[in-house]
């Protein structure tokens, strides 16, 4: 026998701290959660949840950065040189960089190439590469200072608050987006759409001697998973449905990423490859919240946040026996309930 929920109870009880079985309680509710007597004391509770949810993330970010926390500054990948492949001489060759193959090129004596053909194709390709190596270095010289500077920009930030690239509140243009999805029949939980309107978007991937790490030579073989939630892949996903939902009445259910996986937010700084994989909540979804799809604790997105919140932004560190527990305690301390 399903259980009987007072209409109107619902925000008072989540307020007298019933957090969790009020959170319950909505999803027992199933779609019938965005109708009267309830849509309206729902919302409520979700929008109340994301802006306690609000309160910790800025909370967490702020004492990250007495902690000297390094946040990611949004370059993916080794700053080294990328191989490259070129045919010379009848042979293709891959060389660590671009002036190593250019260098060997030109060094080369066509005058010891039997073949005329092959000596006339040598002689062009060492007179193009002459005339494209100052540009080329040039530009290279230039990537580099630019590079430099977003480095010298994100060490020079005291408060990531300030930082897009780590907490990006919503916009006007946001939310108005969000809502017309949701007329095109993109529905989201409630848990979600109030995240986006009242949260926005959070990234705390980055490094710590002991809080967090990543996969580098150094890497102690834990993946703190500090928490992320971002629009990025989540709106290219809904784009693709959007136009599928233009050519068909019934397009099919996705299931976009929201945030990397723990593995993959210690790779960030690291890989070269593209990084797109991770957490994902199907939709649409009319629901007041969503099981978090491939995530560890195999949990809704408001239990996730939850127990992410308890470890103070690393849910990681649950699985380990041996903690940073100074800085855990720092960072948990005050936070509210959701």
């Amino acid at each position: 026998m399903t259980k009987s929920i007072e209409p109107g109870s619902l925000r008072r009880r989540y307020q007298a701290g019933e957090h969790e079985a009020v959170w319950a309680d909505m999803m027992a509710l199933g779609a019938a959660v965005r109708k009267p007597p309830y849509a309206e004391d729902a919302w409520a509770v979700a929008r109340e949840t994301m802006r306690r949810a609000r309160h910790n993330v800025e909370l967490i970010i702020r004492r990250l950065d007495q902690l000297g926390y390094q946040f990611w500054n949004g370059e993916q990948g080794t700053l080294g040189p990328q191989t490259f492949m070129m045919a010379m001489g009848g042979r293709t060759m891959t060389y660590p960089s671009v002036e190593a193959a250019a260098k060997e090129a030109l060094n080369l004596d066509p005058s010891r190439i039997p073949s005329p053909g092959m000596r006339t194709h040598v002689e062009d390709v060492q007179q193009r590469l002459a005339s494209l190596l100052g540009p080329f270095r040039e530009m290279q010289a230039q990537a580099a200072a630019r590079q430099g500077d977003r480095i010298k920009k994100q060490a020079a930030i005291t408060d990531h608050l300030t930082d897009a690239g780590v907490f990006s509140p919503p916009s006007t243009e946001d939310v108005t987006e969000l809502q017309a999805l949701e007329k095109k029949g993109m529905v989201l939980p409630l848990s979600l759409r109030a995240w986006f309107e009242e949260v926005g978007q959070v990234n705390l991937a980055g490094a710590h001697p002991r809080l967090c790490f990543w996969e580098d030579k150094s890497f102690p073989g834990i993946y703190a998973d500090p928490l992320m939630v971002s629009l990025d892949h989540f709106m290219f996903e809904i784009e693709g449905w959007l136009e599928e939902r233009e050519a068909s009445d019934d397009p099919e259910p996705i299931a976009p990423v929201i945030g990397l996986d723990a593995e993959l937010k210690a790779r960030l700084a690291i890989a070269d490859d593209l990084l797109d994989d991770g957490y994902t909540i199907d939709l649409p979804n009319m629901a007041a919240d969503a099981p978090l799809a491939r995530e560890p604790h195999k949990t809704t997105f408001v239990n996730y946040l939850r127990i992410a919140f308890r470890w103070g932004g690393f849910p990681g560190w649950e699985k380990q026996a041996t903690r940073p527990d100074k800085e855990l305690k720092l960072l948990t301390d005050g936070l509210l309930p959701i």
